[in-house]
């Protein structure tokens, strides 16, 4: 991949190629930014700066699950967006869609409940099945341990990805369109002549645009001088080995534990879980904290009885820490308190890879004033209450409170 290290470049005031397009800056290299570069650099001057190296926050530490038609369950129309553009885009480059069913194994509803929420999304015309314990079993004999469940729903628009190869993938893309990457650029502030954002200072001089994307985490509210309910959290993952073939176990996640996981190309299994939030923004973890570890050997051998002798390989944990959002939706507008031609995209709140082709999408819509495929009135800044709550339940508000 062509990015640009300006460890070895002059500062600089720097303009767009050319003078008939318009220049557009992206701070940020994870998956939004990235993102946004394809989707703009066919049509734009693109320019991308990145603190570190591409995809080494939370993008690189993440798990690469696309079960966004569950996760985005009230948002459809962008969650069929995101599916199908993870489809379209399987076999570019060397990004891989591996298709996998996702299972929900559920305490809550009750059966019925469970049958009639599937009804709803098939209605939608996605393939959604609701099960009790002895349909999931003829579905996938000898894997799940469901006695502690009403019961599971099954979503097959799902899959995984690698989440480094799908944002190497997508800026590969974007510089194959002429966007420029610049790594190693740590961005301190925003430029604001006459209320509009006309580029960014950085550690290596001035960078000047006509348009400003902000898509750094939870950092954005700083980087672009606004007001946003944004929190860091930290999420956690583990490979299991498991000496165990387990090539055809879908995805899962499970209500009680709050963990997820899928298989691994080398027989292991991918978890993860155990998020909270992180009271020092800013601050730097590199292992998992023991009470996810307990968690995790004290769900899977329940929950998948053929692994009662896995053990941990590796852990792993956002060093730094991904954005939440009070409501768990992410912010992607052109805010109405902060400066004209800006735009912020940040509170992906651990769901940026699935969400990646529609948070694209949107960062294109703002700055083009297109009209998007799916509602952007669900990703406004404004739509908080004046003090929201951040009370969300699978969020624990401490490392000391991820697991028993």
């Amino acid at each position: 991949m062509y990015v640009y290290d300006t460890q070895s470049h002059e500062p600089t005031e720097t303009v767009g190629t050319n003078p008939m397009t318009e220049h557009i800056l992206i701070v940020g290299g994870g998956i939004a930014g990235l993102s946004a570069a394809r989707e703009l650099a066919p049509d734009h001057d693109v320019t991308v700066l990145e603190r570190d190296a591409i995809a080494s926050g939370a993008t690189g530490h993440a798990s690469g699950l696309v079960s966004v038609v569950a996760d985005y369950a009230e948002r459809r129309e962008a969650a069929r967006y995101s599916i199908e553009s993870f489809r379209e885009f399987d076999g570019t480059g060397q990004f891989s869609f591996h298709e996998r069913p996702f299972v929900q194994l559920r305490t809550t509803p009750e059966l019925p409940g469970l049958r009639e929420e599937a009804a709803d999304f098939r209605d939608d015309g996605f393939a959604v099945t609701a099960h009790d314990g002895a349909s999931l079993a003829d579905r996938y004999p000898d894997m799940f341990d469901t006695s502690a469940h009403a019961g599971a729903v099954v979503f097959d628009d799902a899959g995984w990805v690698d989440p480094y190869t799908y944002a190497a993938t997508l800026a590969d893309e974007a510089v194959s369109e002429g966007a420029e990457i610049r790594t190693n650029t740590e961005v301190t502030e925003l430029i604001v002549d006459g209320g509009t954002a006309r580029g960014v200072r950085t550690d290596d001089g001035e960078v000047r645009a006509d348009q400003v994307v902000v898509a750094a985490g939870w950092r954005t509210p700083d980087l672009a001088g606004v007001d946003l309910p944004v929190r860091p959290f930290r999420y956690q993952t583990a490979n299991l080995e498991t000496g165990a073939e387990i090539s055809d176990y879908p995805i899962a996640w499970d209500q009680e534990s709050r963990l997820y996981w899928r298989p691994e190309h080398n027989g292991d299994l991918h978890v993860g879980g155990g998020a909270y939030y992180v009271s020092e923004p800013g601050s730097i973890r590199s292992t998992t904290v023991e009470g996810f570890k307990r968690l995790v050997a004290g769900t899977i051998p329940d929950r998948l009885p053929a692994l009662t002798d896995a053990r941990f390989a590796t852990d792993d944990t956002c060093p730094s820490g991904d954005a939440a959002t009070p409501d768990h939706l992410p912010i992607i507008d052109s805010p109405s308190n902060g400066p004209t031609g800006l735009v912020v995209a940040t509170g992906l709140h651990g769901f940026g890879i699935m969400a990646g082709p529609a948070v694209g999408r949107a960062i294109r819509a703002h700055v083009t004033d297109e009209d998007a495929p799916f509602p952007l009135e669900p990703y406004r800044a404004d739509r908080f209450e004046p003090d929201p709550s951040w009370e969300f339940p699978y969020i624990a508000p401490t490392a000391a409170e991820t697991g028993p």
